[in-house]
């Protein structure tokens, strides 16, 4: 597994029990070869319809172009299997907000955008 400086991965994933919703957690910078890693571990929770994604970028550091067109390939191809994705981003993050509103348009998958939660939402608000 491709290793983010600190020996750690730039992401997490867990399931929440009660909801069933998929939450990718990411903190600092997402390094290109972590990708396939990531969507392994997603592809290992996906529910075969009506998933529910949240990916959570509030602490992601900077913006990597390389990891655009694997995800947008991804959601492409899990499309029929996605019932909602979310995605938090900070009040700041302009370019964030306009490389998922991209994104969106590319897989045609309605994406969520919130910039107005506190760092300790409840997925089961969303």
């Amino acid at each position: 597994m491709a290793r983010a400086a600190g020996g750690k991965p730039s992401w997490r994933i867990a399931k929440v029990a009660a909801t069933g919703t998929i939450w990718l957690h990411f903190v600092g910078p997402t390094l290109t070869e972590e990708v396939p890693d990531f969507l392994r571990a997603l592809d290992e929770m996906m529910p075969d319809e009506d998933a529910q994604l949240v990916f959570d970028l509030r602490k992601l550091e900077g913006h990597n172009p390389d990891t655009k067109d694997p995800i947008k390939n991804w959601l492409r191809t899990n499309r029929p299997r996605i019932a909602n994705v979310s995605v938090l981003v900070p009040k700041a993050g302009a370019i964030l907000k306009m490389v998922t509103a991209v994104i969106g348009l590319a897989t045609g998958i309605k994406i969520h955008i919130r910039d107005d939660l506190d760092e300790n939402v409840s997925v089961a608000s969303l």
